[in-house]
């Protein structure tokens, strides 16, 4: 009978294996199959948040009413009882899910409370409203401002969060029209987003993780963040200021977003057994399940499958690894195959991941290696 042989070429550099191969240790005795170049493990995506928008009024819509500030208050707030604290906050009319955050009046020369308002689609050249039928605008008039507006999410531990929202500004030390000045003469305001991944409210906190801030005059554009949530809960922050007093510092945000980056990562992209049919080999693969924090996923084999693998476990937990054992005993010589599933909630990226298992059983494997070149 002619026999059949598959040749490996193996590679070695001076600290191991070269790179592109992946070794699999066999059970029995000392050999070791080696997989082709071409059947590597993957590399983990690094892919965007996607998923759904956990924020309450993301798109600051519907009515605007009068801020109440919890106990005890607030100094630039009115009350409506002298004995009782400034909760009336006339000057922040706010949308719901929001709450204002501002430096207080007189904390700095030329500095005020900002005066929080909506609005409408019928404030165009330039638009005011990205979508919708409102943004949150909010503004200091001759004066300045530091502050913005955030909101509470109930979080998971250890997900990474994506906070995003669309902004611009208005400012101008006239009003010829409806546009910023350049500058010098526009009031230098800047604008960022942040995430305090402990759920704080104090938005001088160190806690927040701020993206970068910018001067974005006139036309929407996105700022962005993302933070690992430390906490059940994590908090979300707007904010503005102006270095300038201009006539018009005025503030538009629109169409936030928060989301729960949802991923299953990490997965090889084929597991395998080359094995001589005299001999029979195990080998067992760790496969190393990198899922957001929170999610759970299961694993199955394909029922049609030629082969079946032994899996050391059907299901798990972010965090916990699945084994999964190939053995050539009792397979004559040929080519089996079939497919393990690992599959986590809907809108997970990379789930489900279809990851083909081959068992390859010759007459014989034969192992060639090259010396070893290296440079004096």
């Amino acid at each position: 009978m002619k026999r059949v042989s598959m040749i490996l070429f193996v590679l070695l550099g001076a600290m191991g294996a070269a790179y592109g191969l992946v070794g699999m240790s066999a059970a029995m005795g000392e050999e070791t199959a080696v997989l082709r170049a071409d059947q590597t493990f993957a590399e983990p995506v690094n892919a965007s948040c996607t998923g759904d928008n956990l924020l309450t009024n993301p798109s600051f819509e519907g009515e605007y009413t009068t801020y109440i500030m919890p106990p005890p208050g607030h100094p630039d707030c009115q009350t409506w009882n002298p004995d009782e604290p400034n909760q009336v906050c006339e000057r922040a009319q706010m949308p719901e899910g929001w709450h204002p955050y501002w430096l207080p009046d007189g904390t700095e020369e030329w500095l005020i409370m900002p005066e929080y308002t909506d609005s409408t689609t019928d404030q165009v050249n330039p638009d005011r409203v990205r979508s919708g039928e409102k943004s949150m605008h909010y503004f200091s008039f001759f004066t300045r401002h530091e502050g913005g507006a955030y909101q509470q999410v109930t979080a998971v531990p250890g997900g990474r969060y994506c906070f995003s929202a669309y902004g611009h500004a208005w400012s101008a030390r006239t009003d010829s029209d409806w546009y910023s000045d350049p500058d010098p003469d526009n009031g230098e305001l800047y604008q960022k987003v942040g995430i305090d991944p402990t759920g704080g409210t104090d938005w001088e906190s160190a806690n927040i993780i701020w993206s970068d801030e910018r001067e974005q005059y006139d036309f929407f554009d996105l700022f962005e963040v993302e933070a690992v949530a430390q906490a059940n809960t994590v908090t979300v922050f707007i904010y503005s200021r102006p270095n300038l007093p201009v006539k018009h510092n005025d503030v538009y945000w629109d169409d936030a977003s928060l989301i729960r980056d949802m991923v299953l990562t990490g997965l090889p992209t084929q597991l395998g057994l080359l094995a001589d049919d005299d001999v029979p080999q195990t080998v067992t693969y760790t496969v190393n399940i990198n899922l957001s924090a929170g999610l759970t996923w299961t694993a199955s084999l394909d029922p049609m499958g030629a082969i079946t693998p032994v899996l050391s476990a059907v299901s798990g937990g972010a965090g916990d690894n699945l084994t999964v054992t190939i053995s050539s005993g009792g397979y004559p010589t040929g080519t089996y195959t079939t497919t393990l599933t690992i599959e986590s909630a809907a809108g997970v990226i990379g789930s489900p991941a279809h990851i083909p298992v081959s068992l390859w059983v010759v007459e014989e494997v034969r192992h060639n290696f090259q010396p070893i070149i290296m440079r004096p």
